[in-house]
Formats: structure tokens, C-alpha cells, sequence
């Protein structure tokens, strides 16, 4: 198992390059975050703006992305509410998402630009991550 990033240099971004054009074959959205008990306020599902997602690639390859928010451009503000985060990631996934582009945010912070066979955009931003492979999808589990 890959260490725990917290921020996309230029030898990481030269490896996850790599994963641009990787088809999303599952993704899991968790109803709590490593980054709640750092936030002021508390967080209820209907105001939570960070997530934690594991992203299933084509290739085996899974994405563990912690303190995420998503956003549909870079002037929008991220999507607010666990179900809308939800319905966005498993719409973008049903229409066949893929990683478009792996980018750097502010302070260096991992950006996935999600695009699918709509050529609809998504940017997933990501506090810190992980690179794992996966053997069996979430559904499949038993």
C-alpha cells in the first residue's frame, strides 16, 4: 500500500499522469470524513461539503481520496449535501466517467477532473489520498 499524500509535486503528478484516460468503474462515497473533527462548525448530511471517496479504476488501480469536495467547474462553489454529492458522482459514473486530468489546487492539494461520455466536467478536490490496487469491486464484496 502507497503512503498518504498530502501534496501533488511534480515526481507524484509525473506518476498519477499515468491514470488520466482510466475509465471509473465504481465509486464509494463515505457519510463522514477525516477532516470533521477538524472543521468549527458540526457536520450534518445536509451540510456536508468534504467526503471521503474511493474511486475504482478500470486498471485495478483505487483512488482513496480524503477531505474531498466536488465542484462542477472552477467558479462553482463545491456541491453541498451528502445525497447531492452522491447523485453527482454516481450520475458522472453512469455516464461513463473517466479521469480526465490530474491537476494541482491550491496549496498543491490533488484535483481529479472527471469527464464521461456526456464530455461533462467534475473536479474532485482531495486533501489527501491514497493510491491501493483493488481485487474485487465494493459490490461484489461478501
Amino acid at each position: 500500500m502507497a503512503d498518504l499524500q498530502f501534496k501533488l509535486t511534480d515526481e507524484i503528478w509525473e506518476d498519477m499522469v499515468m491514470l488520466e484516460g482510466s475509465p471509473v468503474t465504481a465509486i464509494v462515497v463515505w457519510d463522514q470524513s477525516v477532516v470533521d473533527e477538524m472543521l468549527l462548525q458540526p457536520v450534518t448530511d445536509s451540510t456536508r461539503i468534504f467526503v471521503d471517496i474511493d474511486l475504482y479504476l478500470a486498471n485495478q488501480t483505487k483512488l482513496e481520496l480524503y477531505g474531498a469536495s466536488v465542484a462542477l467547474d472552477e467558479a462553482s462553489d463545491p456541491i453541498v449535501g451528502l445525497e447531492a454529492i452522491g447523485e453527482a458522482l454516481a450520475r458522472y459514473s453512469r455516464d461513463g466517467a473517466f479521469i480526465d486530468e490530474i491537476a494541482a489546487g491550491e496549496d498543491e492539494m490533488l484535483v481529479l477532473v472527471l469527464n464521461n461520455d456526456r464530455n461533462n466536467l467534475l473536479l474532485i478536490g482531495a486533501s489527501a489520498w491514497l493510491e491501493d490496487a483493488w481485487d474485487v469491486l465494493p459490490d461484489e464484496a461478501g
